[in-house]
């Protein structure tokens, strides 16, 4: 094989090989995205009512003012679930998962995971808290811990968890235990996204603790965005 035989040839595997990475980031680019906007009731403001010695502490009172002025907007706690029609997935236990107790409120205030999933409940407040449910199935109580206290608690009900604190009983949140891997939660804005499912057909679902579920059945293509939007009745 002659000189120009051999250039001709690395020339070619060369062109292959390029255009091989061409087209694979040119597929990597291509996205399949579902997303839509998530609509609730304007919030209603609710006083707050106090009870025992410990409200009328000042540095209570300083974390408490600090919730206010940091309140989150309840659209960011709707959770977007999505649970597959055209085939089986298996919603395994998380590898972590937490709730902190900061500025007297439990960060965040609706957390989603699977069943069998440890969530880790962190006291990062300069006082005493407490964590509790009387959530049939799914009833436990920590007991009054310190500043910098992890306990650990394994969730295995599904649907909801509530939580309180008996020390405080402005203080409440929700677990949102759900039986499918794929989920997200709406932003400030109420927008969600889920990138690259794969194609099939999905049911929605919207959910919130203080609202009526919403929910709707899609039909995703791959390299073809899906709009579906909800809007949360009480």
């Amino acid at each position: 094989m002659g000189l120009i035989d051999k250039f001709m040839n690395k020339t070619i595997l060369l062109f292959l090989f390029f255009t091989i990475l061409i087209l694979s980031d040119f597929s990597f680019a291509q996205e399949t995205r579902v997303y839509g906007r998530v609509f609730m009731p304007a919030e209603q403001n609710r006083s707050r009512t106090f009870r025992g010695r410990i409200y009328r502490n000042r540095l209570v009172r300083q974390v408490l003012h600090k919730q206010d002025e940091n309140k989150r907007s309840a659209i960011e706690d709707v959770i977007i679930a999505a649970y597959p029609l055209s085939y089986d997935t298996v919603a395994a236990p998380l590898a972590k998962a937490q709730i902190l107790q900061k500025n007297a409120e439990f960060i965040p205030n609706v957390l989603p995971i699977t069943p069998g999933t440890k969530v880790d409940f962190v006291n990062l407040d300069k006082f005493y808290h407490n964590v509790f449910s009387i959530t049939p199935g799914q009833k436990f109580n920590i007991g009054r811990r310190p500043t910098g206290t992890v306990v650990p608690e394994r969730i295995t009900k599904t649907g909801f968890v509530k939580l309180f604190c008996d020390i405080h009983s402005q203080m409440n949140a929700t677990i949102v235990t759900l039986k499918t891997p794929i989920f997200t939660q709406a932003n400030k804005n109420g927008v969600y996204l889920f990138k690259n499912l794969r194609p099939g057909t999905y049911r929605l679902e919207a959910i919130h603790p203080d609202f009526d579920k919403v929910s709707s059945t899609i039909r995703v293509e791959k390299n073809k965005d899906t709009e579906e939007s909800f809007t949360l009745t009480r």
